[in-house]
């Protein structure tokens, strides 16, 4: 059990917290709002296949497009630590960027297909849960059953992110609008520390 966990959990915890089912609940349902039967069901499902689907093939094929542009795992480890930064400090202390992006969409709710932007793309699989996937497999490299682990953790939080957003009205109206925003700022710190330890463990690689 404490080798499943060791294996499991780091990876769950990390893809969690940058995919961010909790924060993107309220946006979900604020880009969803439409009078046609059916279609929150709809842009749930859709957008976190695929989103899930983007962030399998950055699984799989994330580090062989690195080795083609010639940059080295160290060298994106740390830009990936950066950009993870970045993401946490939003999370912080930026919380009108989700809600901007929902405004850009939602002038026309009746007639746009939100699933794959800004819902799959970048909600759900954004830079920095692309970055954190890439990182997560390459660390893993030539360790089958490790990245098995991460396969599943990202299968886990794609269905987490699915039942959220399924039942996003029933949440908003318990934890509040307060409540979420605690949630999603205690994820950021979390992320900045993981970002933190990214970059220190670049650097580390880069010396050594």
């Amino acid at each position: 059990m404490v080798s499943f966990l060791d294996m499991f959990l780091p990876s769950f915890t990390m893809l969690f917290v940058v995919m961010d089912p909790i924060g993107n609940m309220p946006v979900f349902m604020s880009l969803t709002e439409s009078p046609r039967p059916g279609y929150r069901l709809l842009m749930a499902k859709r957008s976190v296949c695929i989103g899930f689907c983007v962030m399998l093939f950055f699984a799989y094929a994330g580090e062989a497009f690195l080795n083609l542009l010639g940059i080295s795992m160290p060298a994106f480890r740390i830009a990936g630590g950066i950009m993870l930064f970045i993401v946490a400090l939003q999370m912080i202390f930026v919380e009108e960027q989700k809600e901007k992006a929902a405004e850009e969409v939602a002038d026309n709710p009746y007639a746009n297909d939100v699933s794959v932007f800004p819902l799959a793309v970048p909600l759900i699989a954004g830079p920095g849960s692309i970055a954190s996937i890439i990182l997560l497999m390459s660390e893993r490299h030539g360790q089958w059953g490790q990245q098995l682990y991460v396969i599943l953790s990202l299968i886990l939080v794609s269905l987490i992110t699915y039942v959220l957003f399924r039942l996003s009205n029933y949440f908003a109206r318990v934890l509040g609008k307060t409540i979420n925003t605690v949630v999603s700022k205690l994820l950021g710190i979390v992320l900045g520390a993981m970002a933190s330890q990214f970059v220190i463990d670049g650097i580390r690689s880069l010396l050594s």
